[in-house]
């Protein structure tokens, strides 16, 4: 008996309840909104393939059987377990389209101010409309927030990466332009007829240890003397007058204006870089939101 109700329509069950509850066939039509016959086809077919009587009907009026009585109860209960499973489904549906946990972002130093200013209105919109998700933002070189991603201990990292690997997902976000730079006193900047052949032979260079020329770009770099971790790191090395080296425009313009950097070559020593979110291959909800959220503020 069970087998087969399992297998029946659960139309001709909530039926079947909404008769006994009305008290007859007529009765239950208005809460069903059917036809008589519809009803009655419905208890006919329940009848059939329980092989048994559920009620009585005639001059008498409307009674169940024992049977009747029997399918009854395992119909409410039956009904009340469909009505739970239906709430847990759209609870499983809620708790899927409210982004929750912890989304782990790495990113390079020194970003952009005015892609900071964007990562800042994504932060916002992530707190003020998900209560439930919490953001965790590290800064770490290009390199180690690839590795981070790749095993698991960040969702999300924003930076410059040379190599793209293939068990990683990039998407290009902005691109940055790059000049190289000296201290004003620098000796570089007293020589009239400089070239990118001297700048390469006759000065100390800091280099980036992820900052890599592109292929292309008609000069490499010269004699490398120090190196630096962060484009903070580069800079303490320009500003000390002892080095030149490359910066992103953005981050030396203010020490253009004070007066204390000055690029060389400009025309020539420069170069742009692609800066890409990366991300693990598979899915992830918060990240996606995060990007998509990105992406509608990147001009």
């Amino acid at each position: 008996m069970l087998h087969t109700l399992i297998k029946h329509d659960l139309k001709a069950l909530q039926a079947f309840v909404a008769i006994v509850e009305c008290n007859g066939v007529s009765a239950a039509q208005e809460r069903l909104n059917m036809s008589q016959s519809a009803i009655s086809t419905h208890l006919a077919h329940l009848e059939e393939s329980l092989g048994v009587s559920l009620c009585r009907r005639g001059r008498a009026g409307f009674a169940l059987t024992k049977a009747g009585h029997q399918l009854y109860e395992a119909c409410t209960l039956l009904l009340q377990a469909t009505t739970e499973f239906h709430r847990e489904v759209q609870n499983i549906k809620w708790h899927r389209s409210v982004l929750s946990g912890t989304l782990r972002i790495g990113l390079i130093d020194h970003l952009p101010p005015q892609f900071q200013k964007m990562i800042g209105q994504v932060i916002a919109s992530a707190y003020a409309n998900y209560p439930e998700l919490r953001l965790s933002v590290d800064t770490k070189p290009p390199q180690d927030i690839e590795t981070a991603v790749a095993t698991n201990q960040m969702d999300l990292g924003i930076g410059y990466y040379s190599n793209l690997l293939k068990n990683l997902r990039y998407q290009p976000v902005f691109e940055e332009r790059q000049n190289l730079y000296c201290h004003v006193d620098h000796a570089a900047t007293k020589v009239d007829d400089l070239s990118l052949t001297k700048l390469e032979e006759d000065y100390a260079w800091v280099k980036r240890t992820y900052a890599q020329l592109p292929t292309g770009v008609g000069f490499t770099a010269g004699v490398t003397t120090a190196t630096a971790h962060s484009q903070e790191a580069t800079l303490l090395f320009l500003l000390a007058g002892s080095h030149i080296g490359f910066l992103p425009k953005e981050m030396a313009d203010p020490y253009v204006r004070d007066g204390l950097l000055t690029a060389l070559l400009p025309q020539q020593a420069t170069y742009v870089v692609t800066h890409y979110a990366v991300t693990r291959p598979t899915p992830d909800p918060r990240v996606n939101w995060f990007l998509g959220q990105l992406s509608g503020l990147l001009p």
